[in-house]
């Protein structure tokens, strides 16, 4: 890529959108990195509404692993020890599904969410006010409660699950996600990470669910979360809790406060932004035409991995997830005999 474009887009996202970070990867590569002044590669930004594709993510690997049985499934069935309040026919036909396009039929305000000392029981207590799938609302409510349904299947915390299923893996560590009162890792945000691992995320989709030679989320589900199951006025999609842009042929995780991962297959591109107190107001899209895309130099590359960039994925895994599950595993027979 011609560096000097790059710097041409790094200094206009700066000045105009005073953009806080700027890291790209292509061809599996990080090529340009660039902050604020005192702003480093190790700062833990608030990512705000990516945790919802994050939560997407985690929900596919529960799916894969048969702790959540299908999309398909009724939301009330998860929780069948709890009284709900408003029960009608259409609260009964809301599906994971419909968590996962926004189109769940009820309205939850999440400032007034904090308010109730059980969030999953207001939440499934709120009056529907439309069929589930008629309308798009976007409502961190419906992140929540797909939170909720891989506490309830996998028994973990999804921030737990997460780290066991596809940030370990990954080699990601620095991060905090917060917890409701009941211990629910909230799905529809309060999730700091850096830069570099924001990016990690993005590749994993680009590479179709895979990081080294592991699948760690199917490929199907990527193709499921990436395309477009409502189509909104502006012209942009919304897939499962992520973002289609057909005006640049990809897809993207975005939070309030300019927070974006754009993922760009065709050019073999991750492009991650930050801290973009104004960038509700940019035209990004131009932006990619008049500095990201003249700065591209010939078509992707694919190059061979190093035998360290081979193994060291095996090693992680053999370490994070194997070597645990081995020794509470022999710990469990112990204590039986």
């Amino acid at each position: 890529m011609n560096s000097t474009r790059l710097n041409e887009f790094w200094n206009y996202m700066y000045t105009e959108a005073l953009l806080g970070g700027f890291l790209l990867i292509r061809n599996g590569y990080l090529i340009y990195e660039a902050f604020y002044p005192g702003v480093g590669a190790d700062h833990l930004w608030s990512v705000v509404s990516v945790a919802k594709s994050v939560t997407a993510t985690a929900l596919g690997v529960a799916l894969a692993e048969g702790y959540v049985t299908g999309i398909n499934a009724s939301v009330l069935d998860f929780f069948p020890d709890r009284t709900i309040a408003n029960l009608d026919p259409r609260k009964d036909a809301m599906t994971i599904r419909h968590l996962l396009t926004m189109s769940a039929g009820f309205e939850s305000q999440l400032e007034q969410i904090v308010l109730p000392n059980d969030w999953i029981q207001y939440l499934l207590d709120l009056p529907m006010i439309h069929e589930p799938g008629e309308v798009w609302n976007f409502d961190g409510g419906c992140s929540h409660l797909i939170s909720a349904i891989i506490t309830q299947t996998t028994s973990l915390p999804m921030a737990e699950y997460a780290q066991i299923r596809l940030f370990g893996p990954m080699g990601i560590s620095n991060y905090e996600w917060d917890a409701d009162p009941q211990g629910n890792t909230m799905g529809f945000g309060h999730l700091t990470m850096n830069l570099r691992d924001l990016a990690k995320i993005g590749f994993l989709y680009l590479n179709n669910g895979t990081w080294g030679p592991f699948q760690l989320v199917p490929s199907e589900w990527v193709i499921e979360c990436t395309q477009t199951h409502f189509l909104l006025p502006d012209g942009v999609g919304y897939g499962y809790q992520w973002w289609v842009d057909p005006a640049i042929s990809g897809y993207s995780m975005r939070g309030t406060g300019g927070i974006r991962v754009f993922v760009l297959p065709e050019q073999d591109i991750v492009l991650v932004f930050a801290g973009a107190s104004v960038f509700g107001i940019l035209d990004y899209y131009s932006a990619f035409e008049e500095f990201l895309y003249p700065a591209i130099i010939g078509d992707p590359v694919s190059y061979p991995q190093s035998v360290t960039e081979q193994i060291l994925p095996f090693v992680i895994v053999l370490l994070v997830v194997v070597i645990p599950i081995v020794i509470v595993n022999k710990s469990r027979r112990g204590k039986r005999s």
